[in-house]
């Protein structure tokens, strides 16, 4: 499990590095995959719709019309959803909760998977620490990586890799803590600082 190492300027190094198989070589399970890609979706919802039911709606507190004798059917508020103006039947609700949950054991399993993935698919990318100093520092490495498109980097705390990567297009960065299998499988390569892989090493593999 030996991978290339790329220097602080995105060139080939002399020598490679060890993946952890705990991590990077498991079976990978797409069930457990497809589950913890939807909880963390669902997790992102927010209940933004909301209509308003007859108890939300203004005014209605006079009944219209007495109970009897009118030849009309008796009601108690003209903002019963029967009428104009009045209320909404199993409309959508901001009180609606679409948060769910995903086990310890299984998020990180899924975890696991997304690397396993990601390396069987030689998406990840391992390079040497390294803070640039403005952002046009940081598109020349990306250059010389020669990589393009959607790019996570994962770093072990937030430093300068976060404040120059913000104004380029497409580049997320997170720390070791922070990675979740929808970030890890929706980007296109997985940039690993070399400080990162003991740290994942250490939060996801089996002796964690």
């Amino acid at each position: 499990m030996n991978l290339e190492l790329y220097n602080n300027k995105g060139k080939k190094a002399k020598h490679k590095v060890k993946l952890d198989p705990e991590v990077f070589d498991v079976k990978v399970n797409e069930a457990l995959l497809s589950q913890a890609v939807y909880v963390y979706l669902q997790n992102q919802r927010q209940a933004t719709a909301h209509t308003k039911d007859r108890s939300d709606v203004r005014g209605g507190g006079k009944k219209p019309w007495r109970q009897k004798g009118t030849g009309r059917a008796r009601h108690g508020s003209i903002r019963s959803p029967i009428f104009r103006g009045g209320g909404v039947t199993f409309g959508p609700s901001n009180e609606r909760n679409y948060k769910k949950k995903l086990n310890k054991k299984a998020r990180i399993l899924a975890i696991r998977n997304a690397l396993t993935l990601k390396n069987f698919q030689k998406e990840i990318i391992v390079i040497d620490d390294f803070k640039p100093a403005k952002t046009k520092e940081l598109i020349s490495v990306l250059k010389n990586l020669g990589i393009d498109g959607k790019i996570i980097f994962v770093q072990v705390e937030e430093e300068g890799l976060h404040r120059t990567a913000k104004n380029v297009q497409a580049v997320d960065v997170v720390r070791v803590g922070e990675m979740n299998a929808f970030d890890i499988l929706n980007n296109k390569k997985l940039v690993i600082l070399k400080s990162a892989l003991e740290k994942i090493s250490k939060n996801w593999g089996k002796k964690q």
